[in-house]
């Protein structure tokens, strides 16, 4: 079963703050939460997999002209 990561403890475990937290949600890539009985909850195997899909991405350099 996997495992159900509240918001105080999806922000330790991504070293995140809440301001941060709801920027992320902003974008359409980030895994959306359960909502058990009106409480948010994220499925850690989602997040996990999320993280593992930014690392691989190529990322966006900034060039100086």
């Amino acid at each position: 079963m996997n495992a159900l990561l509240r918001q105080r403890d999806l922000m330790e475990f991504m070293n995140i703050s809440r301001a941060t937290l709801w920027r992320m949600q902003r974008h359409d890539d980030f895994p959306k939460p359960v909502i058990l009985m009106g409480c948010k909850r994220w499925l850690r195997e989602e997040i996990e997999s999320w993280l593992e899909a930014k690392k691989q991405a190529p990322s966006r350099e900034v060039q100086v002209a």
